[in-house]
């Protein structure tokens, strides 16, 4: 059935004029994407797979300008016209950090497969139960951002999209039967919200590699200045840095710290090639380490006091019985955070506009409202 995709691939603005065209006639787009987040360390869509009107295209951004895609963008903000995704939150931040674009008619495949309760909700574990297709895991860890992609690669790249319009059809007549379908829109709108947030500055990264927190003195000095030369090396020839030093050496650099480059060859994951191109900088900073920000202890959130605790085990245990009526998952009937948050409220939550100013709307109010309500007033 793969073999049978017969992907188009779109490097030229006809090419992506053609697409729009097939997905305007449609009325509707399947779309997903692939970034190279294995492979660099700024990260950049690859990819956009897009089918339509029976016809699959797969997208080289990389050899379009950024004009080139605007007419595509044009249509996947048009929320009259369906666009079908899946696990599509990555795509979304990913889309409006490159191209500032924003899904509007959003219908995510892998929402509905939770709203319905399915046990397994990726897009394999789906489109085998549903549709007798087995796809190619072969290239799940590929580099998407080398050319040129193999005619195999391109026609993975397509089967993330070719499925999906009768994926979703079959979903959706499931939740219509189950009058779940207005739920999982809710849903769509709001995840259609979703933005991009750039990482914020941590002077503490360091200690998030594995072994650095129980280095003292020296030592830790030596892991810090390791970790913000391999950040700084990464950074100049675009690769993850541990493609520059694995966390286990650079950790085994800070506690031994060797002196010579015979001594560097001694150690784990380091070979000449290393040490040829960056052994003379590793003993620098090894031998001249700069003094590493001062340990402090992560403010810690307080624990809620155990009135509140009670309220919260007795919301959670409504919402337990709910959700083991409907079969679904207790985390998707109310997150812990906003179960928290409805116990926390003072006055306590009496009306359906006190729950939702604590954070439950949509679907999950309807279901909960009045049971969480009445739980709340036993006390």
């Amino acid at each position: 059935m793969l073999d049978d995709l017969d992907p188009i691939w779109v490097d030229t603005r006809v090419g992506v004029d053609e697409a729009v065209a097939a997905t305007r006639k449609a009325g509707w787009l399947a779309l997903d994407t692939e970034a190279d987040s294995l492979h660099s360390y700024f990260h950049k869509t690859c990819l956009v797979q897009l089918t339509a009107s029976h016809r699959n295209f797969v997208i080289d951004p990389l050899a379009l300008e950024p004009s080139d895609l605007r007419p595509l963008w044009e249509v996947v903000e048009d929320p009259s016209i369906p666009v079908l995704m899946h696990g599509s939150d990555y795509d979304i931040r990913v889309l409006d950090r490159d191209y500032e674009t924003r899904i509007r008619g959003l219908v995510d495949t892998q929402i509905m497969a939770q709203i319905l309760g399915e046990a397994k909700t990726g897009l394999a574990a789906l489109l085998e139960k549903e549709e007798g297709v087995v796809l190619d895991k072969r290239y799940q860890r590929a580099d998407w951002g080398r050319r040129p992609l193999t005619r195999s690669q391109v026609t993975y790249a397509a089967a993330d999209t070719a499925f999906l319009e009768r994926l979703a059809a079959k979903l959706r007549d499931r939740l219509e039967e189950l009058g779940r379908w207005e739920w999982a829109v809710g849903d769509f709108r709001r995840l259609e919200e979703v933005r991009h947030r750039p990482a914020e500055p941590n002077p503490l990264a360091f200690e998030r590699v594995k072994g650095v927190r129980t280095l003292r003195g020296d030592a830790r000095d030596r892991a810090y200045t390791l970790y913000e030369w391999r950040e700084s090396e990464a950074q100049r020839i675009d690769v993850p840095p541990f493609k520059v030093l694995g966390n286990k050496t650079l950790v085994t650099l800070a506690e031994e710290a060797p002196k010579k480059n015979a001594d560097l060859a001694e150690v784990g994951g380091i070979g000449p090639r290393f040490i040829r191109r960056w052994g003379k900088a590793v003993l620098l900073n090894i031998g001249r380490p700069s003094r590493a920000p001062d340990w402090t202890r992560a403010a810690r959130r307080p624990e809620p006091p155990p009135r509140v605790v009670r309220r919260l085990n007795r919301l959670a245990a409504v919402r337990d019985e709910i959700a083991a009526e409907l079969g679904l998952d207790p985390g998707l009937v109310c997150a812990k955070s906003c179960a928290l948050a409805v116990a926390s409220r003072t006055p306590l939550c009496s009306s359906f506009d006190d729950l939702r100013a604590a954070g439950l709307i949509g679907w999950r109010l309807e279901l909960l409202g009045q049971r969480f309500i009445a739980a709340l007033a036993d006390e």
